[in-house]
């Protein structure tokens, strides 16, 4: 088992890997999401992606900015 580790990737999203299955995500409808077999996830900063929390890649198309 690899230790939980969070990165902030600059102007896109929060990349999560190692040992996810010790974290408990929910999604906007409160629901449990289930993280059985992914290595990562990578999760929304902007708030404009159509498949929140996971990244899906639209702050590419916005003027999302973040440096951490």
């Amino acid at each position: 088992m690899s230790k939980l580790r969070i990165r902030c990737r600059a102007r896109g999203p929060l990349v999560v890997d190692g040992d996810l299955g010790e974290l408990e995500l929910h999604g906007p409808d409160g629901e449990p999401i289930d993280l059985t077999d992914r290595p990562r996830i990578l999760l929304c900063r902007c708030g404009a992606s159509k498949s929140r929390p996971f990244c899906d890649g639209s702050h590419h198309r916005t003027d999302f900015e973040a440096d951490e």
